[in-house]
């Protein structure tokens, strides 16, 4: 038997299906503008959602990890008293000794470097005859006296108990050192430590403001020059 549905059930039925076709049709024509837009994803990657790579912006510099940071080189002693810009004469000094073989490993060391005002004050004869060629033992004793052997920076120096002690150079000398307590400043075998605590991978540098002469070494140097004994003809004889 056929079914007579009243006329306000098939209006309400086609208006349902006109709506629902109008939704049909507005989703496929938002689809269809979506994918006609640069750059968007083809229906394979919708279809697979993690194909897609994702990119929040377009300029991917700011997500890239940034290289880690490379260590502060740690310089030489000799390239620490370079840096220092008032230690040219020392370094001079210390290359025409021979004393500046970096193959050469004789442990931390604790330089006490004059300053380049500190070689210019010395007398002008002196300072020629430290660098006369035929006196590179006498240089080499001089730098020598400004080496100590271990790490002394201006803290340990001023630790100590009593005000006035001494401590040993490379070669043997004894460096005496004078706190003053009141100005917190050190002496060392008569010269005042100017600049202090350069650090170096290889020890420490103290800037002073006098060249240090061993007593043997100045004796030398103010020798007189040796007579040559005269030479006697022979008819003289």
């Amino acid at each position: 038997m056929q079914r007579h549905w009243p006329l306000s059930d098939l209006r309400g039925k086609n208006m349902r299906a006109g709506v629902a076709e109008a939704v049909r049709s507005l989703v496929a024509g938002l689809t269809f503008a979506f994918l006609m837009l640069p750059g968007a994803a083809s229906a394979g990657d919708m279809a697979n959602p993690m194909a897609a790579p994702l990119n929040p912006c377009g300029d991917t510099s700011q997500h890239a990890a940034a290289p880690p940071a490379e260590a502060p080189k740690v310089m030489t002693l000799k390239e620490a008293a370079a840096a220092t810009g008032v230690l040219a004469k020392m370094t001079e000094a210390t290359k025409l000794a021979g004393l500046d073989n970096p193959e050469v490993d004789v442990g931390p060391l604790t330089l006490l470097a004059p300053s380049d005002e500190a070689f210019n004050a010395l007398p002008q004869g002196i300072r020629e005859k430290l660098l006369a060629p035929e006196n590179r033992a006498l240089l080499t004793d001089l730098l020598l006296y400004h080496a100590i052997p271990g790490l002394y920076p201006t803290e340990r120096l001023l630790k100590a108990k009593v005000r006035n002690y001494t401590i040993s150079a490379i070669d043997g000398s004894a460096l005496e050192i004078n706190k003053r307590m009141k100005t917190g400043d050190i002496d060392i075998a008569g010269a005042k430590i100017v600049r202090s605590d350069v650090t170096a991978s290889d020890g420490i540098i103290h800037v002073i403001d006098k060249v240090l002469i061993p007593p043997a070494v100045l004796a030398a140097l103010n020798a007189p020059p040796a007579v040559e004994p005269a030479l006697v003809a022979e008819g003289d004889q």
